[in-house]
């Protein structure tokens, strides 16, 4: 049993003029959209079952794109029991921080990487513990430099998650290109945690009901990737650009 959860994506219209690729479920062809929340009640061996969630990257390009799979972040896991498969290469444990697979893999203009390609949470089933794996699809040049934009996607699970249930859909944040200060509103008392693109986390604070400041003139200039939780354990991750 599965939701999906269609967060607000945080992309600039500059950016987005930029894209590379597309990423999709394999099934459906859903189109999954920058910062996107794929939630599941459920984990165990299956293969067949929704939480081996299979997808496909295609290159939207007009160039050869070479793509890598980044883990940027993951909550109350140390990465084993989990399967990452792209690219013909299958990763039993990941790491934060670490890239997959090791060489980029390439695709054509119009092609799709689809065979074979799955995020699997393979925790024993009837796992309590609400975890969740945050992850960056990121193209390349046949250089190595990184080119068009990344795209965040973050896999979560929770036994006690129902379809009826929704996580965090009532954060909002303003402006998405910050200079210094960062204004966050909702209706519940929140825990924003702010990540580097590299996994590491920066910034520690706790939002009120209402509208909170955010002060991250600290911070260097890049992309950061801000994730809200409520007292309950519901999440919802948001993108900013630090000029």
């Amino acid at each position: 049993m599965k939701k999906t959860l269609l967060l607000l994506s945080l992309m600039l219209s500059y950016f987005v003029s930029f894209a590379q690729f597309e990423l999709r479920k394999t099934s459906t062809d859903e189109l999954i959209t920058d910062g996107q929340t794929i939630a599941f009640n459920e984990s165990g061996p299956t293969f067949g079952a929704d939480y081996n969630w299979k997808f496909k990257v295609t290159n939207t390009s007009t160039s050869d794109i070479y793509m890598r799979i980044f883990v940027d972040n993951m909550t109350n896991t140390d990465g084993t029991n989990y399967q990452l498969c792209f690219a013909g290469v299958c990763l039993n444990s990941i790491a934060t921080g670490s890239g997959y697979p090791s060489s980029a893999a390439l695709i054509l203009p119009g092609e799709s990487n689809t065979a074979g390609n799955s995020l699997w949470n393979q925790h024993p089933t009837g796992t309590t513990d609400v975890m969740s794996w945050t992850f960056r699809y990121q193209a390349f040049d046949i250089a190595g430099n990184e080119i068009g934009t990344p795209l965040l996607m973050t896999y979560s699970y929770d036994i006690n998650l129902s379809v009826e249930e929704s996580e965090l859909t009532n954060v909002q944040i303003f402006p998405t290109s910050v200079k210094n200060e960062l204004t966050v509103t909702s209706n519940e008392v929140l825990d924003a945690e702010i990540f580097n693109i590299l996994g590491a986390k920066v910034k520690h604070v706790k939002t009120n009901a209402g509208t909170s400041i955010i002060n991250i003139s600290d911070l260097s200039s890049q992309l950061y990737i801000i994730r809200f939780t409520n007292e309950t354990g519901k999440q919802i991750i948001k993108k900013i650009v630090k000029e």
